[in-house]
């Protein structure tokens, strides 16, 4: 599945294949990308300019939209969608090459695997790995 998104809003429409609408320059996001820009934020926040992590986290975080970032900055909504932008092409590349996040979760499911067929003793030292990946 993707998302369909509208620079004018960023409104999100399903869609079951990419397309191109003439009208209005669209991008099509996978859903997965557009989930992860708030977990990538976490791991390589670091590498965006101070302006480009606040816009990330009032978007992905608080939930806030274009409008609202805009107001808040005391810019138009198309250059917090051009800010965004290029705050998710950095994170997205940076997951790119280092994998982190991919890593992580890989890891994470190796760790409920050998929680779920280890004993107790195992179970405990599996769960102080998990709280070291979450913190």
């Amino acid at each position: 599945m993707y998302y369909l998104v509208d620079r004018r809003g960023f409104r999100m429409y399903n869609i079951k294949e990419k397309c191109f609408n003439k009208y209005f320059y669209l991008t099509v996001m996978e859903k997965k990308d557009k989930l992860y820009i708030g977990l990538y934020n976490d791991y390589y926040g670091a590498l965006l300019t101070d302006y480009q992590r606040e816009l990330v986290d009032m978007y992905y975080n608080r939930d806030m939209s274009l409008g609202e970032i805009a107001e808040a900055h005391s810019i138009s909504p198309q250059g917090v969608s051009d800010a965004l932008k290029r705050a998710e092409r950095t994170l997205t590349e940076t997951e790119r090459k280092l994998k982190l996040v991919e890593k992580s979760d890989k890891l994470r499911a190796l760790l409920d695997e050998i929680e779920k067929t280890g004993g107790e003793r195992v179970a405990q030292t599996v769960r102080k790995a998990k709280d070291l990946l979450d913190n």
